[in-house]
């Protein structure tokens, strides 16, 4: 066999594959961090709208049970927020679920309060209170003042507007903000307080 024929690599050929070939790694790395970032940014926003939107289900749902009075036993509807300049949104609901008259069993008196980003509910008046979701901010623009969760339209109410903004647990690993998420439905009540 001929030596002159078999050449191998040469240094400064080495040299350059192998810079190429960290360059290339190094695109692909990066490709997959900002992959895995936005990646991450979508389960967050799928979350918080998973987060409000059952929460807007289950407390839409005991508001429309308020006012229930089978027997026309002259129950109330509900109790509006008795201090709406705080920071806690609440609202009471009431309704005669068994007929009896008195609204003194389990789901016939919830109270539903929106407090320090958790959404939490009894569900008669001497229980304790029940966490129903967390991260509940109610700012819907991040502007640091929170909406109600609860709007009337008139006094006495004939219809309530529900509204939660959910937000990310953390901020977005791509812009740095928190995620929000905000949905809101209006509930007829079955009669006026």
């Amino acid at each position: 066999m001929n030596m002159q024929n078999q050449r191998g690599f040469s240094l400064i050929e080495m040299l350059v594959s192998i810079t190429v070939l960290l360059l290339v790694m190094t695109g692909l790395a990066t490709l997959l961090v900002q992959n895995s970032r936005i990646n991450k940014q979508q389960q967050m926003t799928v979350e918080a709208q998973a987060n409000a939107r059952n929460t807007l289900s289950m407390v839409v749902q005991k508001l429309r049970s308020a006012g229930w009075d089978p027997g026309n036993h002259g129950i109330g509807t509900l109790n509006l927020d008795p201090d709406t300049s705080d920071s806690i949104s609440e609202i009471e609901v009431l309704a005669d679920l068994d007929g009896d008259g008195a609204t003194d069993k389990d789901d016939e008196q919830i109270l539903i309060r929106h407090v320090n980003n958790q959404v939490v509910w009894r569900r008669e008046p001497t229980a304790a209170f029940i966490v129903l979701s967390d991260n509940i901010s109610n700012d819907a623009d991040g502007d640091g003042t929170i909406e109600p969760m609860f709007v009337n339209d008139a006094v006495p109410p004939t219809r309530i507007t529900v509204q939660i903004t959910a937000q990310s647990p953390a901020p977005d690993p791509v812009s740095g903000e928190f995620i929000r998420y905000t949905v809101s439905s209006d509930v007829v009540l079955r009669k006026d307080l």
